[in-house]
Formats: C-alpha cells, sequence, structure tokens
C-alpha cells in the first residue's frame, strides 16, 4: 500500500492541530494534509490523492462541496463529515466506503482524537475499489462515432458535476462533438475541466472563443465570465460573448441553446439535474427548429429543476434515466 495520507478540512486551528499531532502519532510516516478552504483542499486532493479525509460539515453545505465529492470518488478519497457536536444534523451524508454502504456515520470535534484515529484505521482497512483511476487510454486518430455530423449540448447546475461524470465516462473517445454548460463557482471551472478530462475517454477542453467542433472533444463552460454560444454557420465553432447573465446565470444554458437554433436539426440537446429554469426556453425553441431533445427523469435528478420546466415547457421530447443518458444521446446522433 502507497503512503497513508489524510486530508483535514476546518477552520478550527486548534482542532486540526491536535488532530494532526495524534495521526501523526498513531501512524510513522503519515502524510498529514491541513486545508482552511475548498480550492485548497481541492487543489491538494487532486495532487496528492489522499487516502482519506476529515470534512468540517460547514464545508460541505457550500454548492462547491460537489466538485469535492467527485474528485473524491475519482481518486477513491473516503471522507467523512467531522460535526460540530452530537445535535448536529450532516448536511450530507458521508461517503467513507463508496457505495459499500458500511458503518457510515459521523464523527464530532467533542470526540476524542484516538475515536477519529480508530475511525481511520477502520477506513483504511476495509476493502477498497481497486486500482485507483487513470486517464483512459485515446486511440490516435479519427473514428466514425461522430454521428452523421451531429453535435451534443448539454446543460446542468445542481447536481451536475456527479451527473456529467457519469454521462461522460459513457462517450467513447470519437463521440460527437459536444458542448457543456455547467453552473459552478468562478474558482473551480478549471478543475472541473481537469477532473472530466482525467476520467472521460473523449479530450474534454475549457471552452475558448473560435475552437472548432470536432468529434472527440468535449467544450465546457464553467465559472466563466462570458456566455458560450456556437456560431451560426458551418463549419461550427465554439463563440464567447460577454454580457449580462441569461435566466439568471453567465455562462447560461439558454444562451448555448439559442445559439444553436440555427443548426438545430443537427443538435442533440440535454438537460440534466439542477435548480431553476436556465435552459428550458432554449430547449422549446430548438425543439421547434428540428433539434432532438431530452430531459433527465425526476428519480436520477439530485435538483428536479431545471429538467421539470424543460419538460413542462415542451421542450424535451423524452425523460431518461442518467444511468441511460449516454447511450440516449449518442443512439440520437446516428439517426
Amino acid at each position: 500500500m502507497s503512503q497513508l495520507s489524510v486530508m483535514i478540512i476546518t477552520v478550527d486551528r486548534n482542532f486540526a492541530r491536535t488532530l494532526q499531532q495524534h495521526l501523526e502519532a498513531a501512524h510513522r510516516g503519515i502524510k498529514v494534509l491541513l486545508a482552511n478552504n475548498l480550492m485548497m483542499a481541492y487543489n491538494q486532493a487532486e495532487a496528492l490523492s489522499p487516502t482519506f479525509a476529515f470534512v468540517e460539515d460547514g464545508f460541505t453545505k457550500l454548492p462547491e462541496f460537489e466538485m469535492m465529492m467527485a474528485l473524491f470518488s475519482a481518486v477513491d478519497t473516503r471522507w467523512v463529515s467531522v460535526m460540530d457536536d452530537m445535535k448536529s444534523e450532516p448536511a450530507r451524508r458521508s461517503q467513507p466506503l463508496l457505495d459499500r454502504g458500511a458503518g457510515i456515520f459521523e464523527l464530532t470535534k467533542s470526540d476524542h482524537p484516538r475515536q477519529f484515529v480508530q475511525y481511520l484505521d477502520s477506513m483504511v482497512n476495509a476493502p477498497r475499489r481497486g486500482p485507483r483511476s487513470t486517464s483512459p487510454a485515446r486511440p490516435a486518430g479519427g473514428g466514425g462515432a461522430g454521428g452523421k455530423g451531429k453535435i451534443i449540448l448539454i446543460g446542468s447546475s445542481t447536481g451536475g458535476v456527479e451527473a456529467l461524470r457519469n454521462v461522460l465516462v459513457g462517450f467513447p473517445f470519437d463521440c460527437p462533438p459536444t458542448v457543456i454548460v455547467q453552473h459552478t463557482g468562478k474558482s473551480f471551472g478549471p478543475g472541473l475541466v481537469s477532473l472530466l478530462d482525467k476520467i472521460c475517454p473523449a479530450k474534454v477542453v475549457a471552452a475558448r472563443d473560435g475552437l472548432p467542433l470536432e468529434p472527440g472533444t468535449v467544450h465546457v463552460a464553467a465559472g466563466m465570465q462570458e456566455h458560450l454560444g456556437l456560431t451560426p454557420r458551418k463549419p461550427l465553432r465554439t463563440r464567447l460573448k460577454a454580457g449580462p447573465p441569461v435566466s439568471g446565470h453567465t455562462p447560461s444554458v439558454d444562451a448555448l441553446f439559442h445559439s444553436a437554433v440555427p443548426v438545430a436539426k443537427d443538435v442533440v440537446a440535454a438537460i440534466l439535474t439542477g435548480m431553476g429554469q436556465d435552459g428550458a426556453k432554449g430547449m422549446v425553441e430548438l425543439r421547434k427548429a428540428g433539434a432532438t431533445t431530452f430531459a433527465q427523469d425526476q428519480k436520477s435528478s439530485v435538483v428536479y429543476g431545471m429538467p421539470r420546466v424543460a419538460w413542462e415547457m415542451g421542450g424535451a421530447q423524452k425523460q431518461v434515466s442518467l444511468a441511460r443518458m449516454a447511450t440516449t444521446l449518442l443512439q440520437a446522433c446516428k439517426t
């Protein structure tokens, strides 16, 4: 087993130092990483893939913690919430054993550090899922999965980081050109792109102005100051445009969808989990112009807001579970 490493994410310096001392005393050679904000924690976890993380529960309440959970899952880092006291209710359920579901409970700052060490030992010694994820191989040269010149457009918000992971891991290395708008904090856009690129067969890049839409490339706009759209004529390229928020967001799913109306017959669009209604109006216009459109179903959505509005307004032709979304989008590109 590689060197044991533990991350402590907290703003409480005394708690962090006390726990660090006990961990180092219990495990010779252990590497303890300290972070007092999520950006610092994300960067350290991405670079060092810690074995385990103790997370102050206040951080799990932040929308950006979605990114942390996705990264923890990708690098097989287990984590547990640390509550202020026994009366507190955890904001999110901890996932120390990923999907194994065994013995999940929270710790509190009033617990003796020995209990943290014992908890760590139990999690470290429990069966892991196997070798840590590595970037999938990308065969050289072009492929035939582009699908009759079709392009895929995706919009997502709350819960979208995990949803995008589930969709994009199902795309082949030569998938149809794909353009995504994900609502997230401005500091986390690059991290999301890097995370998705590591785990997906296709190449995932940050959206930039003037990039050609080519098979095997996924363009992601997240945490940007500009709206992402498409040029109105072929050969299609990405277009970044400054402007006020659209449907309450920058970048906006509606802005992306509206820009694609001139080429709607070549568009397959989807709205995934998210709060609000960004993307619904644009999807209605896309469908009217000949696009094929889908919305994530309620059961598989973390927040059934954006997909619900798109469905109720008539923008989505069909509701699809997250588990079937990748296959559905790829199949639609072949018709």
